[in-house]
């Protein structure tokens, strides 16, 4: 049994077991439902999307031209379910030398970075769409880095990209692709790694919330991009959460300080209505105020997290051994 306080989940060890597809993620980084299949994305570089059955079992594998695979999200308006994909850029390297996998800065690492994208297609994906670096449209300066993260996609089909592996701005486009703004780096409230990006239906007005990853944070803005508050979470390297009702899901893909995050760390954070932590999954509930821990035995780096119509919770694992997800049933 994982968690505390009435949020208390357990494994499904049956759902994905006869999974005897030859197609495995390189690293796990985002899940969606569309209908009755569980998308992911990954940045394996030939199958980019890994589609699941409500048994976890692999129906479906594509993709090729989106190598650096980080985001997924969808946008239904109609009878029609459009994807946005986000390229963040980091891609396996064909120079790898077999050895360096931390080593970021080597031309022989295993994974490089390149200019990333975003991409908006059919559900079977077909390409719509595609926005590549600011500096086409004069929001950034050529030298500035764009490794995209995330996209949160409002119901007129606007959407919201958050840079957090590039310059960590916010840029906002319309439904056509056309650039708005960018906020996100003025004054003291600045995202750092922003990792996650989604829209807090909770209060009257609804809010952007990303995650601010390497300050253990989570921020909301006004869609105008206005500041508008914080929540630090010691010792939590945070990615934007799922809501079930009011109460808000998040993996952490790392435990520990600030600058150390912790190897083959990770927990899920339940959050209720005044976003006060109350449950953990795969680590001890810490006191207010406290350093949140892994149990380093649950779960290694989560990153990616979906919920059924049940509650049920499905995670994807980065840098996990190429892992397919897990499902958690809701007890």
């Amino acid at each position: 049994m994982l968690g505390q306080n009435g949020w208390v989940y357990e494994i499904d060890i049956e759902w994905g077991k006869f999974n005897n597809s030859p197609v495995g993620p390189l690293n796990a980084h985002a899940l969606v439902f569309v209908e009755d299949k569980l998308l992911l994305a990954t940045d394996h570089p030939d199958h980019n999307i890994i589609e699941y059955n409500e048994n976890g079992n692999v129906v479906d594998s594509w993709g090729r031209q989106w190598p650096g695979l980080h985001g997924i999200k969808t946008h239904v308006i109609g009878d029609k379910t459009h994807l946005f994909l986000v390229d963040s850029g980091w891609m396996l390297n064909r120079k790898w030398d077999g050895i360096s996998v931390d080593k970021w800065d080597s031309p022989f690492n295993k994974m490089i970075p390149q200019s990333g994208a975003i991409s908006k297609t059919t559900r079977d994906g077909k390409v719509l769409f595609t926005i590549g670096h600011p500096a086409t449209y004069g929001a950034y300066k050529i030298d500035m880095p764009f490794n995209p993260t995330d996209v949160a996609v409002l119901d007129n089909g606007e959407f919201f990209v958050v840079d957090g592996y590039g310059s960590d701005y916010i840029l906002h486009y319309n439904e056509n692709g056309n650039f708005i703004k960018k906020f996100g780096q003025e004054g003291k409230q600045k995202i750092c790694n922003g990792h996650g990006i989604t829209i807090d239906y909770r209060s009257s007005e609804p809010l952007l919330l990303v995650s601010s990853r390497s300050q253990h944070s989570l921020m909301w803005y006004t869609l105008d991009g206005r500041y508008v508050r914080s929540l630090h979470v010691p010792g939590a390297f945070i990615h934007a959460p799922i809501f079930i009702g009011n109460f808000m899901v998040a993996p952490v893909c790392w435990t520990g300080l600030e600058n150390n995050p912790e190897h083959n760390s990770g927990v899920i954070c339940i959050f209720n209505e005044s976003d006060s932590l109350i449950s953990v999954l795969g680590g001890v509930l810490p006191d207010k105020g406290k350093m949140l821990k892994s149990d380093f035995k649950t779960f290694k780096h989560c990153h990616g997290l979906a919920k059924d119509k049940l509650d049920n919770l499905y995670l994807a694992e980065w840098n996990a051994n190429g892992i397919h997800p897990k499902k958690l049933l809701r007890v």
